[in-house]
């Protein structure tokens, strides 16, 4: 190969491996923006463990939730009955009262008009 041919085939050579170069380029361009649009496998288990954490976060909060209501449910039952056995003993009291006032007012002695002559 004379010199010139030489040079025509280095460029050639220089030509192919420039446009290889190239495509290689733009496929990896298409490659990281695929890739940005998709999340990679590490964004998918840290949203999996961010849902996770949130189902376990909701799920603790709706048990101490129903907890505390049935502690009040309990409470609540506890007051009422202590309410009404209040009321209960109450009204006991008042109606031997009444009973005791009924009993005294009828055994009074009668007063008979004296009528003098």
């Amino acid at each position: 190969m004379n010199p010139e041919e030489l040079r025509a085939y280095k460029r050639e050579k220089s030509k192919k491996f420039n446009a290889h170069l190239r495509q290689l380029r733009l496929k990896d361009k298409e490659n990281k923006k695929i890739a940005d649009n998709q999340p990679d496998n590490q964004d998918d288990k840290q949203d999996d463990r961010l849902e996770d954490l949130l189902v376990k976060i909701e799920t603790n909060h709706s048990s101490k939730i129903d907890e505390l209501l049935n502690n009040v449910d309990g409470l609540l039952d506890t007051k009422l009955d202590e309410l009404f056995n209040r009321l209960d003993t109450i009204e006991s009291i008042i109606e031997t009262k009444l009973e005791t006032k009924l009993e005294t007012n009828t055994r009074l002695p009668q007063f008979k008009p004296i009528l003098f002559a």
